[in-house]
């Protein structure tokens, strides 16, 4: 892995010629609209648009793509805001529009939610199974559960939310909340009695371990916007080297806890690498990876593979826990580092679907006497495989340290498609 060239300074002289124009088509001037604001625009110039940025009440709160158009959501409160949505060309020339818009009540829209379990007064064994379905003229974006006025449960961007609420025994009340995309919500309360047997809890059906307390726990890694390292050569990244990337950070759309992390990459072949370091951690020997990812409309036919890894490096010895869901072959991979290969498991992955949270978690172990590390099990949207696959470290001399990182392999189309990745948590104990 080489570390890439994160920034440099140069000195632009701007042609008087270079003419950016830029055209909103959401929201209109004054004109009311519900939360969150839409905002939709197209620029356009002599040379490529290289970047966006909005203005919320002179606040940055959106950093767009090198594209000719974008279309996101912008949380606003309620009442009139003032906008400026601003596009750069690569000469450094820019362009804007302001406008104000006002944003109404959000419960205004209608979001209904019903709960099939648990049924209200009834009195079941802990953990509480929860099954609760949504409906909006809106897409659902989220959901919440409260249990006794604690926030126990965030969900994904679906219709459906099916999980298990851990509880003491006694009597409960649960607030189940669904959000849609206007930021209207609506939840039902009911009340639940768990009975003596949720004294000893049922494993998880995942089969994923219970971290201990002592656990080191990297949250929100998506939201860490510095110390990121990034890369898109052939000896890199692999792939041919060619095409643009980029990534950006606290995205409010598609978002499920309001700052989700972008990356892209186009170019025939083309792969493109981002990685951050955590620091040394020798002692860990059981590794939890933790995220969520969202795919655009072109991941479906663009992507090659999708890249999730994590990785300890210990007395010069790498531990690449390399994984991805190989779009070609319809399966998961592993990675062989003494080798340099990927295996094909028997774990299928079929494509993701776009515009939907996809939830991943790989437990995985290293055994630092053996310089071997095993793919323990798999979670994808809450169905867990089982694979125990061992692989061979190798010295590579590097220095300690552990962490993760995310790839985009594109296809011979050579289309650049998006991923959001959000929530991403690594265990380390």
């Amino acid at each position: 892995m080489k570390k890439a060239l994160l920034g440099a300074l140069c000195l632009l002289t701007i042609s008087a010629s270079a003419q950016v124009s830029v055209q909103v088509s959401a929201p209109l001037a004054n004109s009311t609209v519900s939360a969150p604001l839409h905002v939709r625009a197209t620029a356009s110039s002599s040379r490529p648009i290289t970047g966006w940025h909005v203005y919320l009440d002179s606040k940055d709160v959106y950093a767009g793509p090198a594209a000719a158009t974008i279309d996101t959501n912008i949380n606003a409160s309620q009442g009139t805001h003032q906008l400026v949505i601003r596009a750069w060309d690569s000469t450094g020339a820019y362009s804007d529009k302001t406008l104000q818009a006002t944003v109404s009540n959000a419960s205004t829209s209608g979001v209904s939610v019903q709960v099939s379990v648990p049924v209200a007064y009834s009195t079941i064994s802990g953990p509480i199974h929860l099954s609760a379905t949504a409906s909006s003229s809106r897409p659902i974006t989220g959901w919440h559960v409260y249990l006794d006025s604690n926030d126990v449960y965030s969900g994904p961007a679906s219709g459906t939310i099916d999980t298990n609420i851990a509880a003491t025994q006694g009597t409960h009340q649960l607030v189940i909340r669904a959000w849609d995309a206007s930021g209207a919500y609506g939840d039902k309360t009911l009340q639940a009695t768990v009975s003596a047997s949720s004294t000893t809890p049922p494993p998880t059906s995942t089969g994923l371990p219970t971290p201990p307390s002592t656990a080191t726990v990297y949250s929100n890694i998506d939201q860490m916007t510095t110390g990121w390292n990034s890369c898109n050569t052939a000896a890199c990244a692999g792939g041919s080297g060619s095409g643009a990337y980029w990534q950006v950070f606290n995205q409010t759309s598609p978002s499920l806890d309001g700052q989700s992390m972008e990356i892209y990459h186009d170019g025939v072949w083309g792969n493109a690498l981002w990685w951050r370091h955590m620091g040394a951690n020798n002692n860990a020997t059981n590794l939890l990876w933790d995220f969520y990812v969202q795919l655009d409309d072109a991941s479906v036919n663009a992507a090659q593979s999708l890249e999730y890894d994590a990785f300890q490096f210990v007395d010069g010895y790498n531990y690449m826990i390399g994984t991805q869901c190989d779009y070609a072959a319809g399966v998961w991979d592993t990675w062989n580092e003494y080798t340099g290969n990927w295996l094909h498991t028997t774990i299928p992955c079929k494509k993701f679907a776009p515009g939907t949270w996809h939830h991943i978690q790989w437990y995985m172990t290293t055994n630092h006497t053996n310089h071997t590390y095993t793919y323990k099990t798999l979670v994808v949207d809450g169905v867990s495989y089982t694979l125990n696959q061992t692989q061979p470290a190798k010295y590579l001399a590097w220095g300690n340290n552990i962490g993760v990182q995310w790839q985009l392999d594109v296809n011979a189309s050579g289309s650049g498609y998006h991923e959001w990745i959000d929530k991403a948590t690594f265990t380390a104990w």
